[in-house]
């Protein structure tokens, strides 16, 4: 058994994958294996997958019966995985030589300090123009993101990993019996988990090109993108923050009995914020820490409550 698994979520990623196999396959770091976790394409990804398979032993396909999205596609290979680290992974970056060098050390670093808990390490990444193969800067620079803040109540509001960044430990998986439907991103319930029950670690280095292009379901918008897509999308913005109450919601009914005294009281004031009233909502967001990165999102935030 490899000492790292590697989950790559594949869906019609004829176009990169290659580039991104070639990239893994080259790692500085070299025990590990990559699950390709096809979920229903119809163009040439499985093809080219399966050439992959015949050429290196470290490289495997593995088919969805159907189509589960991506966060599903996601939980289910690190439910699957059986090694002691694992890793997400997008089926359209470019992976630096030494991503699972730094990545790996930065976890068993963390876990010299916190013993037999689930460890969740991320990564910054570099943003990267698909086009013209223009850097364009680092994931968090861009994006305004305090990935300081990555306690319990910060994390219930705003996620700050990007997933196709992100390594957990084995010990992750005793949390993940249970998958709910509620979950808005694979990445953001790992950290819940990790913050609340072990440990959560930033590396402040890319690890990744971040590739941007039409195709991608979450890219790494800049920040003005960010405040104006807000600006002009109220009605969307309001929904997304239920999802966001109901995914605490979910992650209360189902770790509750695991959590300490401290972090009840959070999870159920986060819990309770959907149906609180106007004036409750407000304290909660100032009394328990439930905010986001920085004065313009904050501002939005408390208009948006």
């Amino acid at each position: 058994m490899a000492r790292v698994h590697i989950v790559m979520a594949s869906y019609n990623g004829e176009t990169y994958i290659r580039e991104q196999l070639d990239s893994l396959l080259n790692q500085t770091f070299t025990d590990f294996h990559i699950e390709v976790c096809d979920d229903g394409s119809t163009d040439r990804t499985k093809e080219i997958v399966r050439e992959y398979e015949k050429r290196d032993g470290r490289v495997s396909l593995h088919c969805n019966e159907e189509n589960l999205g991506y966060v599903q596609n996601f939980m289910q290979g690190v439910l699957r995985s059986e090694a002691p680290y694992t890793m997400l992974c997008d089926q359209d970056d470019i992976w630096n030589p030494d991503k699972i060098e730094v990545t790996l050390a930065a976890m068993e670093q963390a876990e010299k300090q916190v013993e037999n808990v689930p460890v969740l390490v991320y990564t910054d990444a570099m943003n990267y123009d698909s086009e013209t193969g223009k850097k364009m800067g680092s994931f968090h620079a861009n994006s305004h993101l305090d990935t300081k803040k990555v306690d319990t109540a910060h994390l219930f509001m705003e996620n700050k990993c990007i997933g196709c960044t992100v390594m957990v430990n084995g010990q992750i998986r005793s949390f993940l019996q249970k998958i709910p439907e509620e979950i808005r991103v694979h990445d953001w319930w790992l950290a819940l988990i990790c913050s609340h029950f072990g440990k959560v670690v930033y590396v402040n280095k890319p690890t990744l090109l971040y590739r941007q292009h039409s195709g991608n379901i979450i890219g790494g918008s800049s920040y003005t993108s960010y405040v104006k897509k807000r600006l002009s999308g109220i009605a969307g913005q309001k929904e997304a923050l239920r999802k966001t109450y109901r995914q605490g919601r979910a992650f209360l009914a189902l770790y509750r009995d695991r959590m300490d005294d401290a972090q009840l009281e959070i999870a159920e004031h986060f819990a309770g914020m959907e149906h609180a009233g106007w004036l409750i909502r407000r304290i909660d967001m100032i009394k328990y820490g439930f905010t986001k990165s920085g004065f313009v999102r904050n501002a939005g935030l408390f208009f948006l409550l």
